[in-house]
């Protein structure tokens, strides 16, 4: 094996110079391993088990992870990596991070299973209380965000500590502006009286930040620049101090910083993050409701109730003509897929519950359909009364055709595995699809008989187009994977009429032929010739951007918003009209209601009405 010979010397290392007493006997030896990234296979396999060996030779009390354990948070890589921490010999807790939860296939679900609980985990050692919880983001690209949920139950457990011990928290995310509502946790922090957090996410040397006063330890990654770089970091904490180490693989610890937790002026001398934009939607939008829960659903109407679903496993139904909620149901898990409404019924995926439709004024149960993985994807409804369809993904590696009214299952198409996460779409006959198993997927969408499937040839699946809506005009399928490359496929054939790899297009298109970029551009194209030909292109007003909310287009107007709570508007000749800044976390999807008027979700549970046709006129200046 590549480490055989440092395995022969960790008994010496270790006894001879790797815990010097730095503190009293009484200190609390800590090795704190994040952003592992094991795949079964692959180098951090077999680093990761020597650095399982070296800790068990170790004085080491507690042994703490930060996230990002596997590479796709597929269940069978959490299943795998589990195993391997499962040989330690010393208690350990871990906490997910964005690679267990942007990509999971079971909605963080296997995750719970596994590991005991959903990302907020609180446990005890020596003086100190540590409590760890998700930072997402949860099931698409954006920034970190700390559950509203989670804040109030740091609050709870915080609540429960002995006299005298002090808290410690843990995220996977810095807490700094890569979280979307880094002021509410800060604050949540210092109110608690929490000094320090730990987190992981940079793959860089163990580092010290200041996020608003609080005190913050960078984890290093297991893999360094090279194999032979490899490692972690040892935490040794007693009273109000911490020492932070530099553990390489095979080599002594090597002290990188000590620190009082509570204040420290090296603490402080540092510079936190500005803080974020104070919103100014007032000139374009209305903010209807502030949910207790995070939400990254869309909204559904019916009449004057409005749908959304909540990561509590909330399915609401809110009146906003009398400003109150008129019923509700509630899962087991928490709710991504956008509920539908059609025939007098609101349709909506689950995490643990499958398929359920529920009359749309009462909330009454209609029918069911059980599956046996959680549904994730967004679903199209297609014609009316008796052939009402719905074509949705029943799972992981399934496409379904559901009559509307009584759920019967009209065909289904088994296509191996991988969530289907955007919506579908369909045109001549045909449905379009993509899913996270590197492909795109055309059916025959009356009998859901393959007609073809394309990859853009990536090894990596973190490149498929699983979260994407494909976009037909004029027999062609138009589509912005995350290899972040606009491509054109023939809808009879799946052949590629053209790729363009000149704009950072990723997840996020609208019709007519509009295509946000990632840097925050909106790009038009036109759809009728043989090759790319840009139209236009405008900045929208919020710079570089990743988040998967679709562009809708209403009434000769764009619309798009992105990861940090911005909306703009963009006439379809590419003309701005308008960037407002509506609250701080990534927007869901942007739905035109019965109305015209346009309906905004964002992930810290706001859901926002923009008016029909909304009055042109800059209320941000756009560069």
């Amino acid at each position: 094996m590549k480490y055989s010979k440092i395995l022969l010397c960790f008994g010496a290392l270790w006894a001879s110079s790797a815990f010097p007493a730095p503190a009293p006997c009484d200190t609390l030896r800590v090795a704190f391993l994040t952003d592992i990234h094991v795949t079964p296979g692959n180098v951090q396999d077999s680093l990761f088990r020597v650095a399982v060996d070296e800790v068990n030779a170790s004085p080491c009390d507690i042994v703490i992870f930060g996230g990002d354990l596997t590479n796709l948070g597929s269940d069978a890589e959490l299943e795998y990596v589990h195993g391997l921490i499962s040989r330690l010999e010393k208690p350990w807790h871990a906490v997910p991070g964005n690679h267990e939860t942007t990509w999971s296939e079971s909605a963080c679900t296997t995750f719970a299973r596994i590991f005991g609980h959903d990302g907020r985990t609180a446990f005890r050692a020596g003086d100190y209380l540590f409590l760890g919880y998700a930072s997402g983001p949860f099931m698409k690209m954006a920034m970190g965000a700390v559950r509203t949920e989670d804040l109030a139950w740091l609050a709870a457990e915080a609540a429960k500590a002995r006299p005298g011990q002090r808290i410690v928290s843990l995220c996977h995310y810095p807490l700094n502006n890569d979280l979307t509502n880094r002021t509410e946790v800060t604050a949540t922090l210092r109110r608690l009286g929490i000094p320090l957090t730990l987190f992981g996410h940079y793959h860089r040397a163990p580092s010290l930040f200041n996020f608003d006063s609080i005190a913050g330890i960078q984890g290093r990654a297991l893999r360094g620049k090279s194999d032979s770089d490899a490692g972690y970091t040892l935490l040794d904490f007693w009273g109000d101090s911490v020492r932070v180490r530099e553990k390489t693989l095979g080599a002594e610890p090597r002290t990188r910083f000590t620190i009082r937790m509570q204040d420290d002026p090296r603490t402080l001398a540092l510079a936190s993050d500005p803080t974020p934009p104070v919103p100014d939607y007032k000139a374009h939008a209305q903010l209807v409701l502030q949910d207790s829960a995070t939400i990254y659903t869309g909204a559904a109407f019916y009449k004057d109730l409005v749908y959304y679903g909540t990561t509590q496993g909330m399915l609401r139904a809110y009146d906003t003509r009398r400003n109150r909620e008129v019923w509700r149901q509630r899962f087991g898990g928490a709710l991504y897929t956008t509920p539908l409404v059609a025939e007098g019924l609101v349709i909506a995926g689950t995490t643990t519950d499958g398929l359920r439709a529920y009359d749309a004024r009462t909330g009454r149960e209609r029918w069911h359909i059980d599956t046996p993985t959680p549904i994730v994807g967004q679903g199209l409804v297609d014609g009316r009364g008796s052939g009402a369809a719905l074509y949705i993904g029943l799972g992981n590696g399934t496409m379904a055709k559901i009559a509307v009214r009584d759920g019967r299952i009209l065909w289904r198409y088994d296509y191996g595995g991988g969530q289907s996460q955007g919506q579908p779409a369909l045109a001549d006959g045909k449905l379009v699809f993509g899913a996270w198993n590197g492909h795109l997927h055309c059916l025959d969408a009356a009998t859901g008989k393959l007609g073809w499937k394309w990859t853009n040839g990536s090894k990596s699946l973190f490149l498929s187009p699983g979260n994407i809506v494909p976009r037909i005009a004029g027999g062609r399928v138009f589509i912005d994977a995350p290899d972040r490359a606009v491509t054109c496929l023939d809808l009879a054939s799946g052949s590629v009429v053209w790729r363009c790899t000149d704009y950072k297009a990723r997840e996020a298109s609208g019709m007519s032929a509009d295509g946000k970029t990632m840097d925050g551009e909106l790009l038009a194209i036109d759809t009728v010739p043989d090759a790319f030909r840009r139209l236009w292109i405008t900045p929208a007003g919020f710079g570089y951007d990743y988040t998967a909310c679709p562009v809708t287009v209403s009434g000769g107007i764009a619309y798009l918003a992105d990861r940090s709570g911005n909306v703009a508007a963009v006439r379809e000749d590419g003309t701005p009209l308008w960037c407002v800044k509506c609250c701080n976390s990534a927007a869901n999807f942007i739905t035109e209601a019965p109305d015209g008027s346009l309906w905004a979700t964002f992930a810290e549970g706001k859901i926002f009405r923009i008016p029909p046709h909304a009055p042109a006129g800059h209320k941000k200046k756009i560069p």
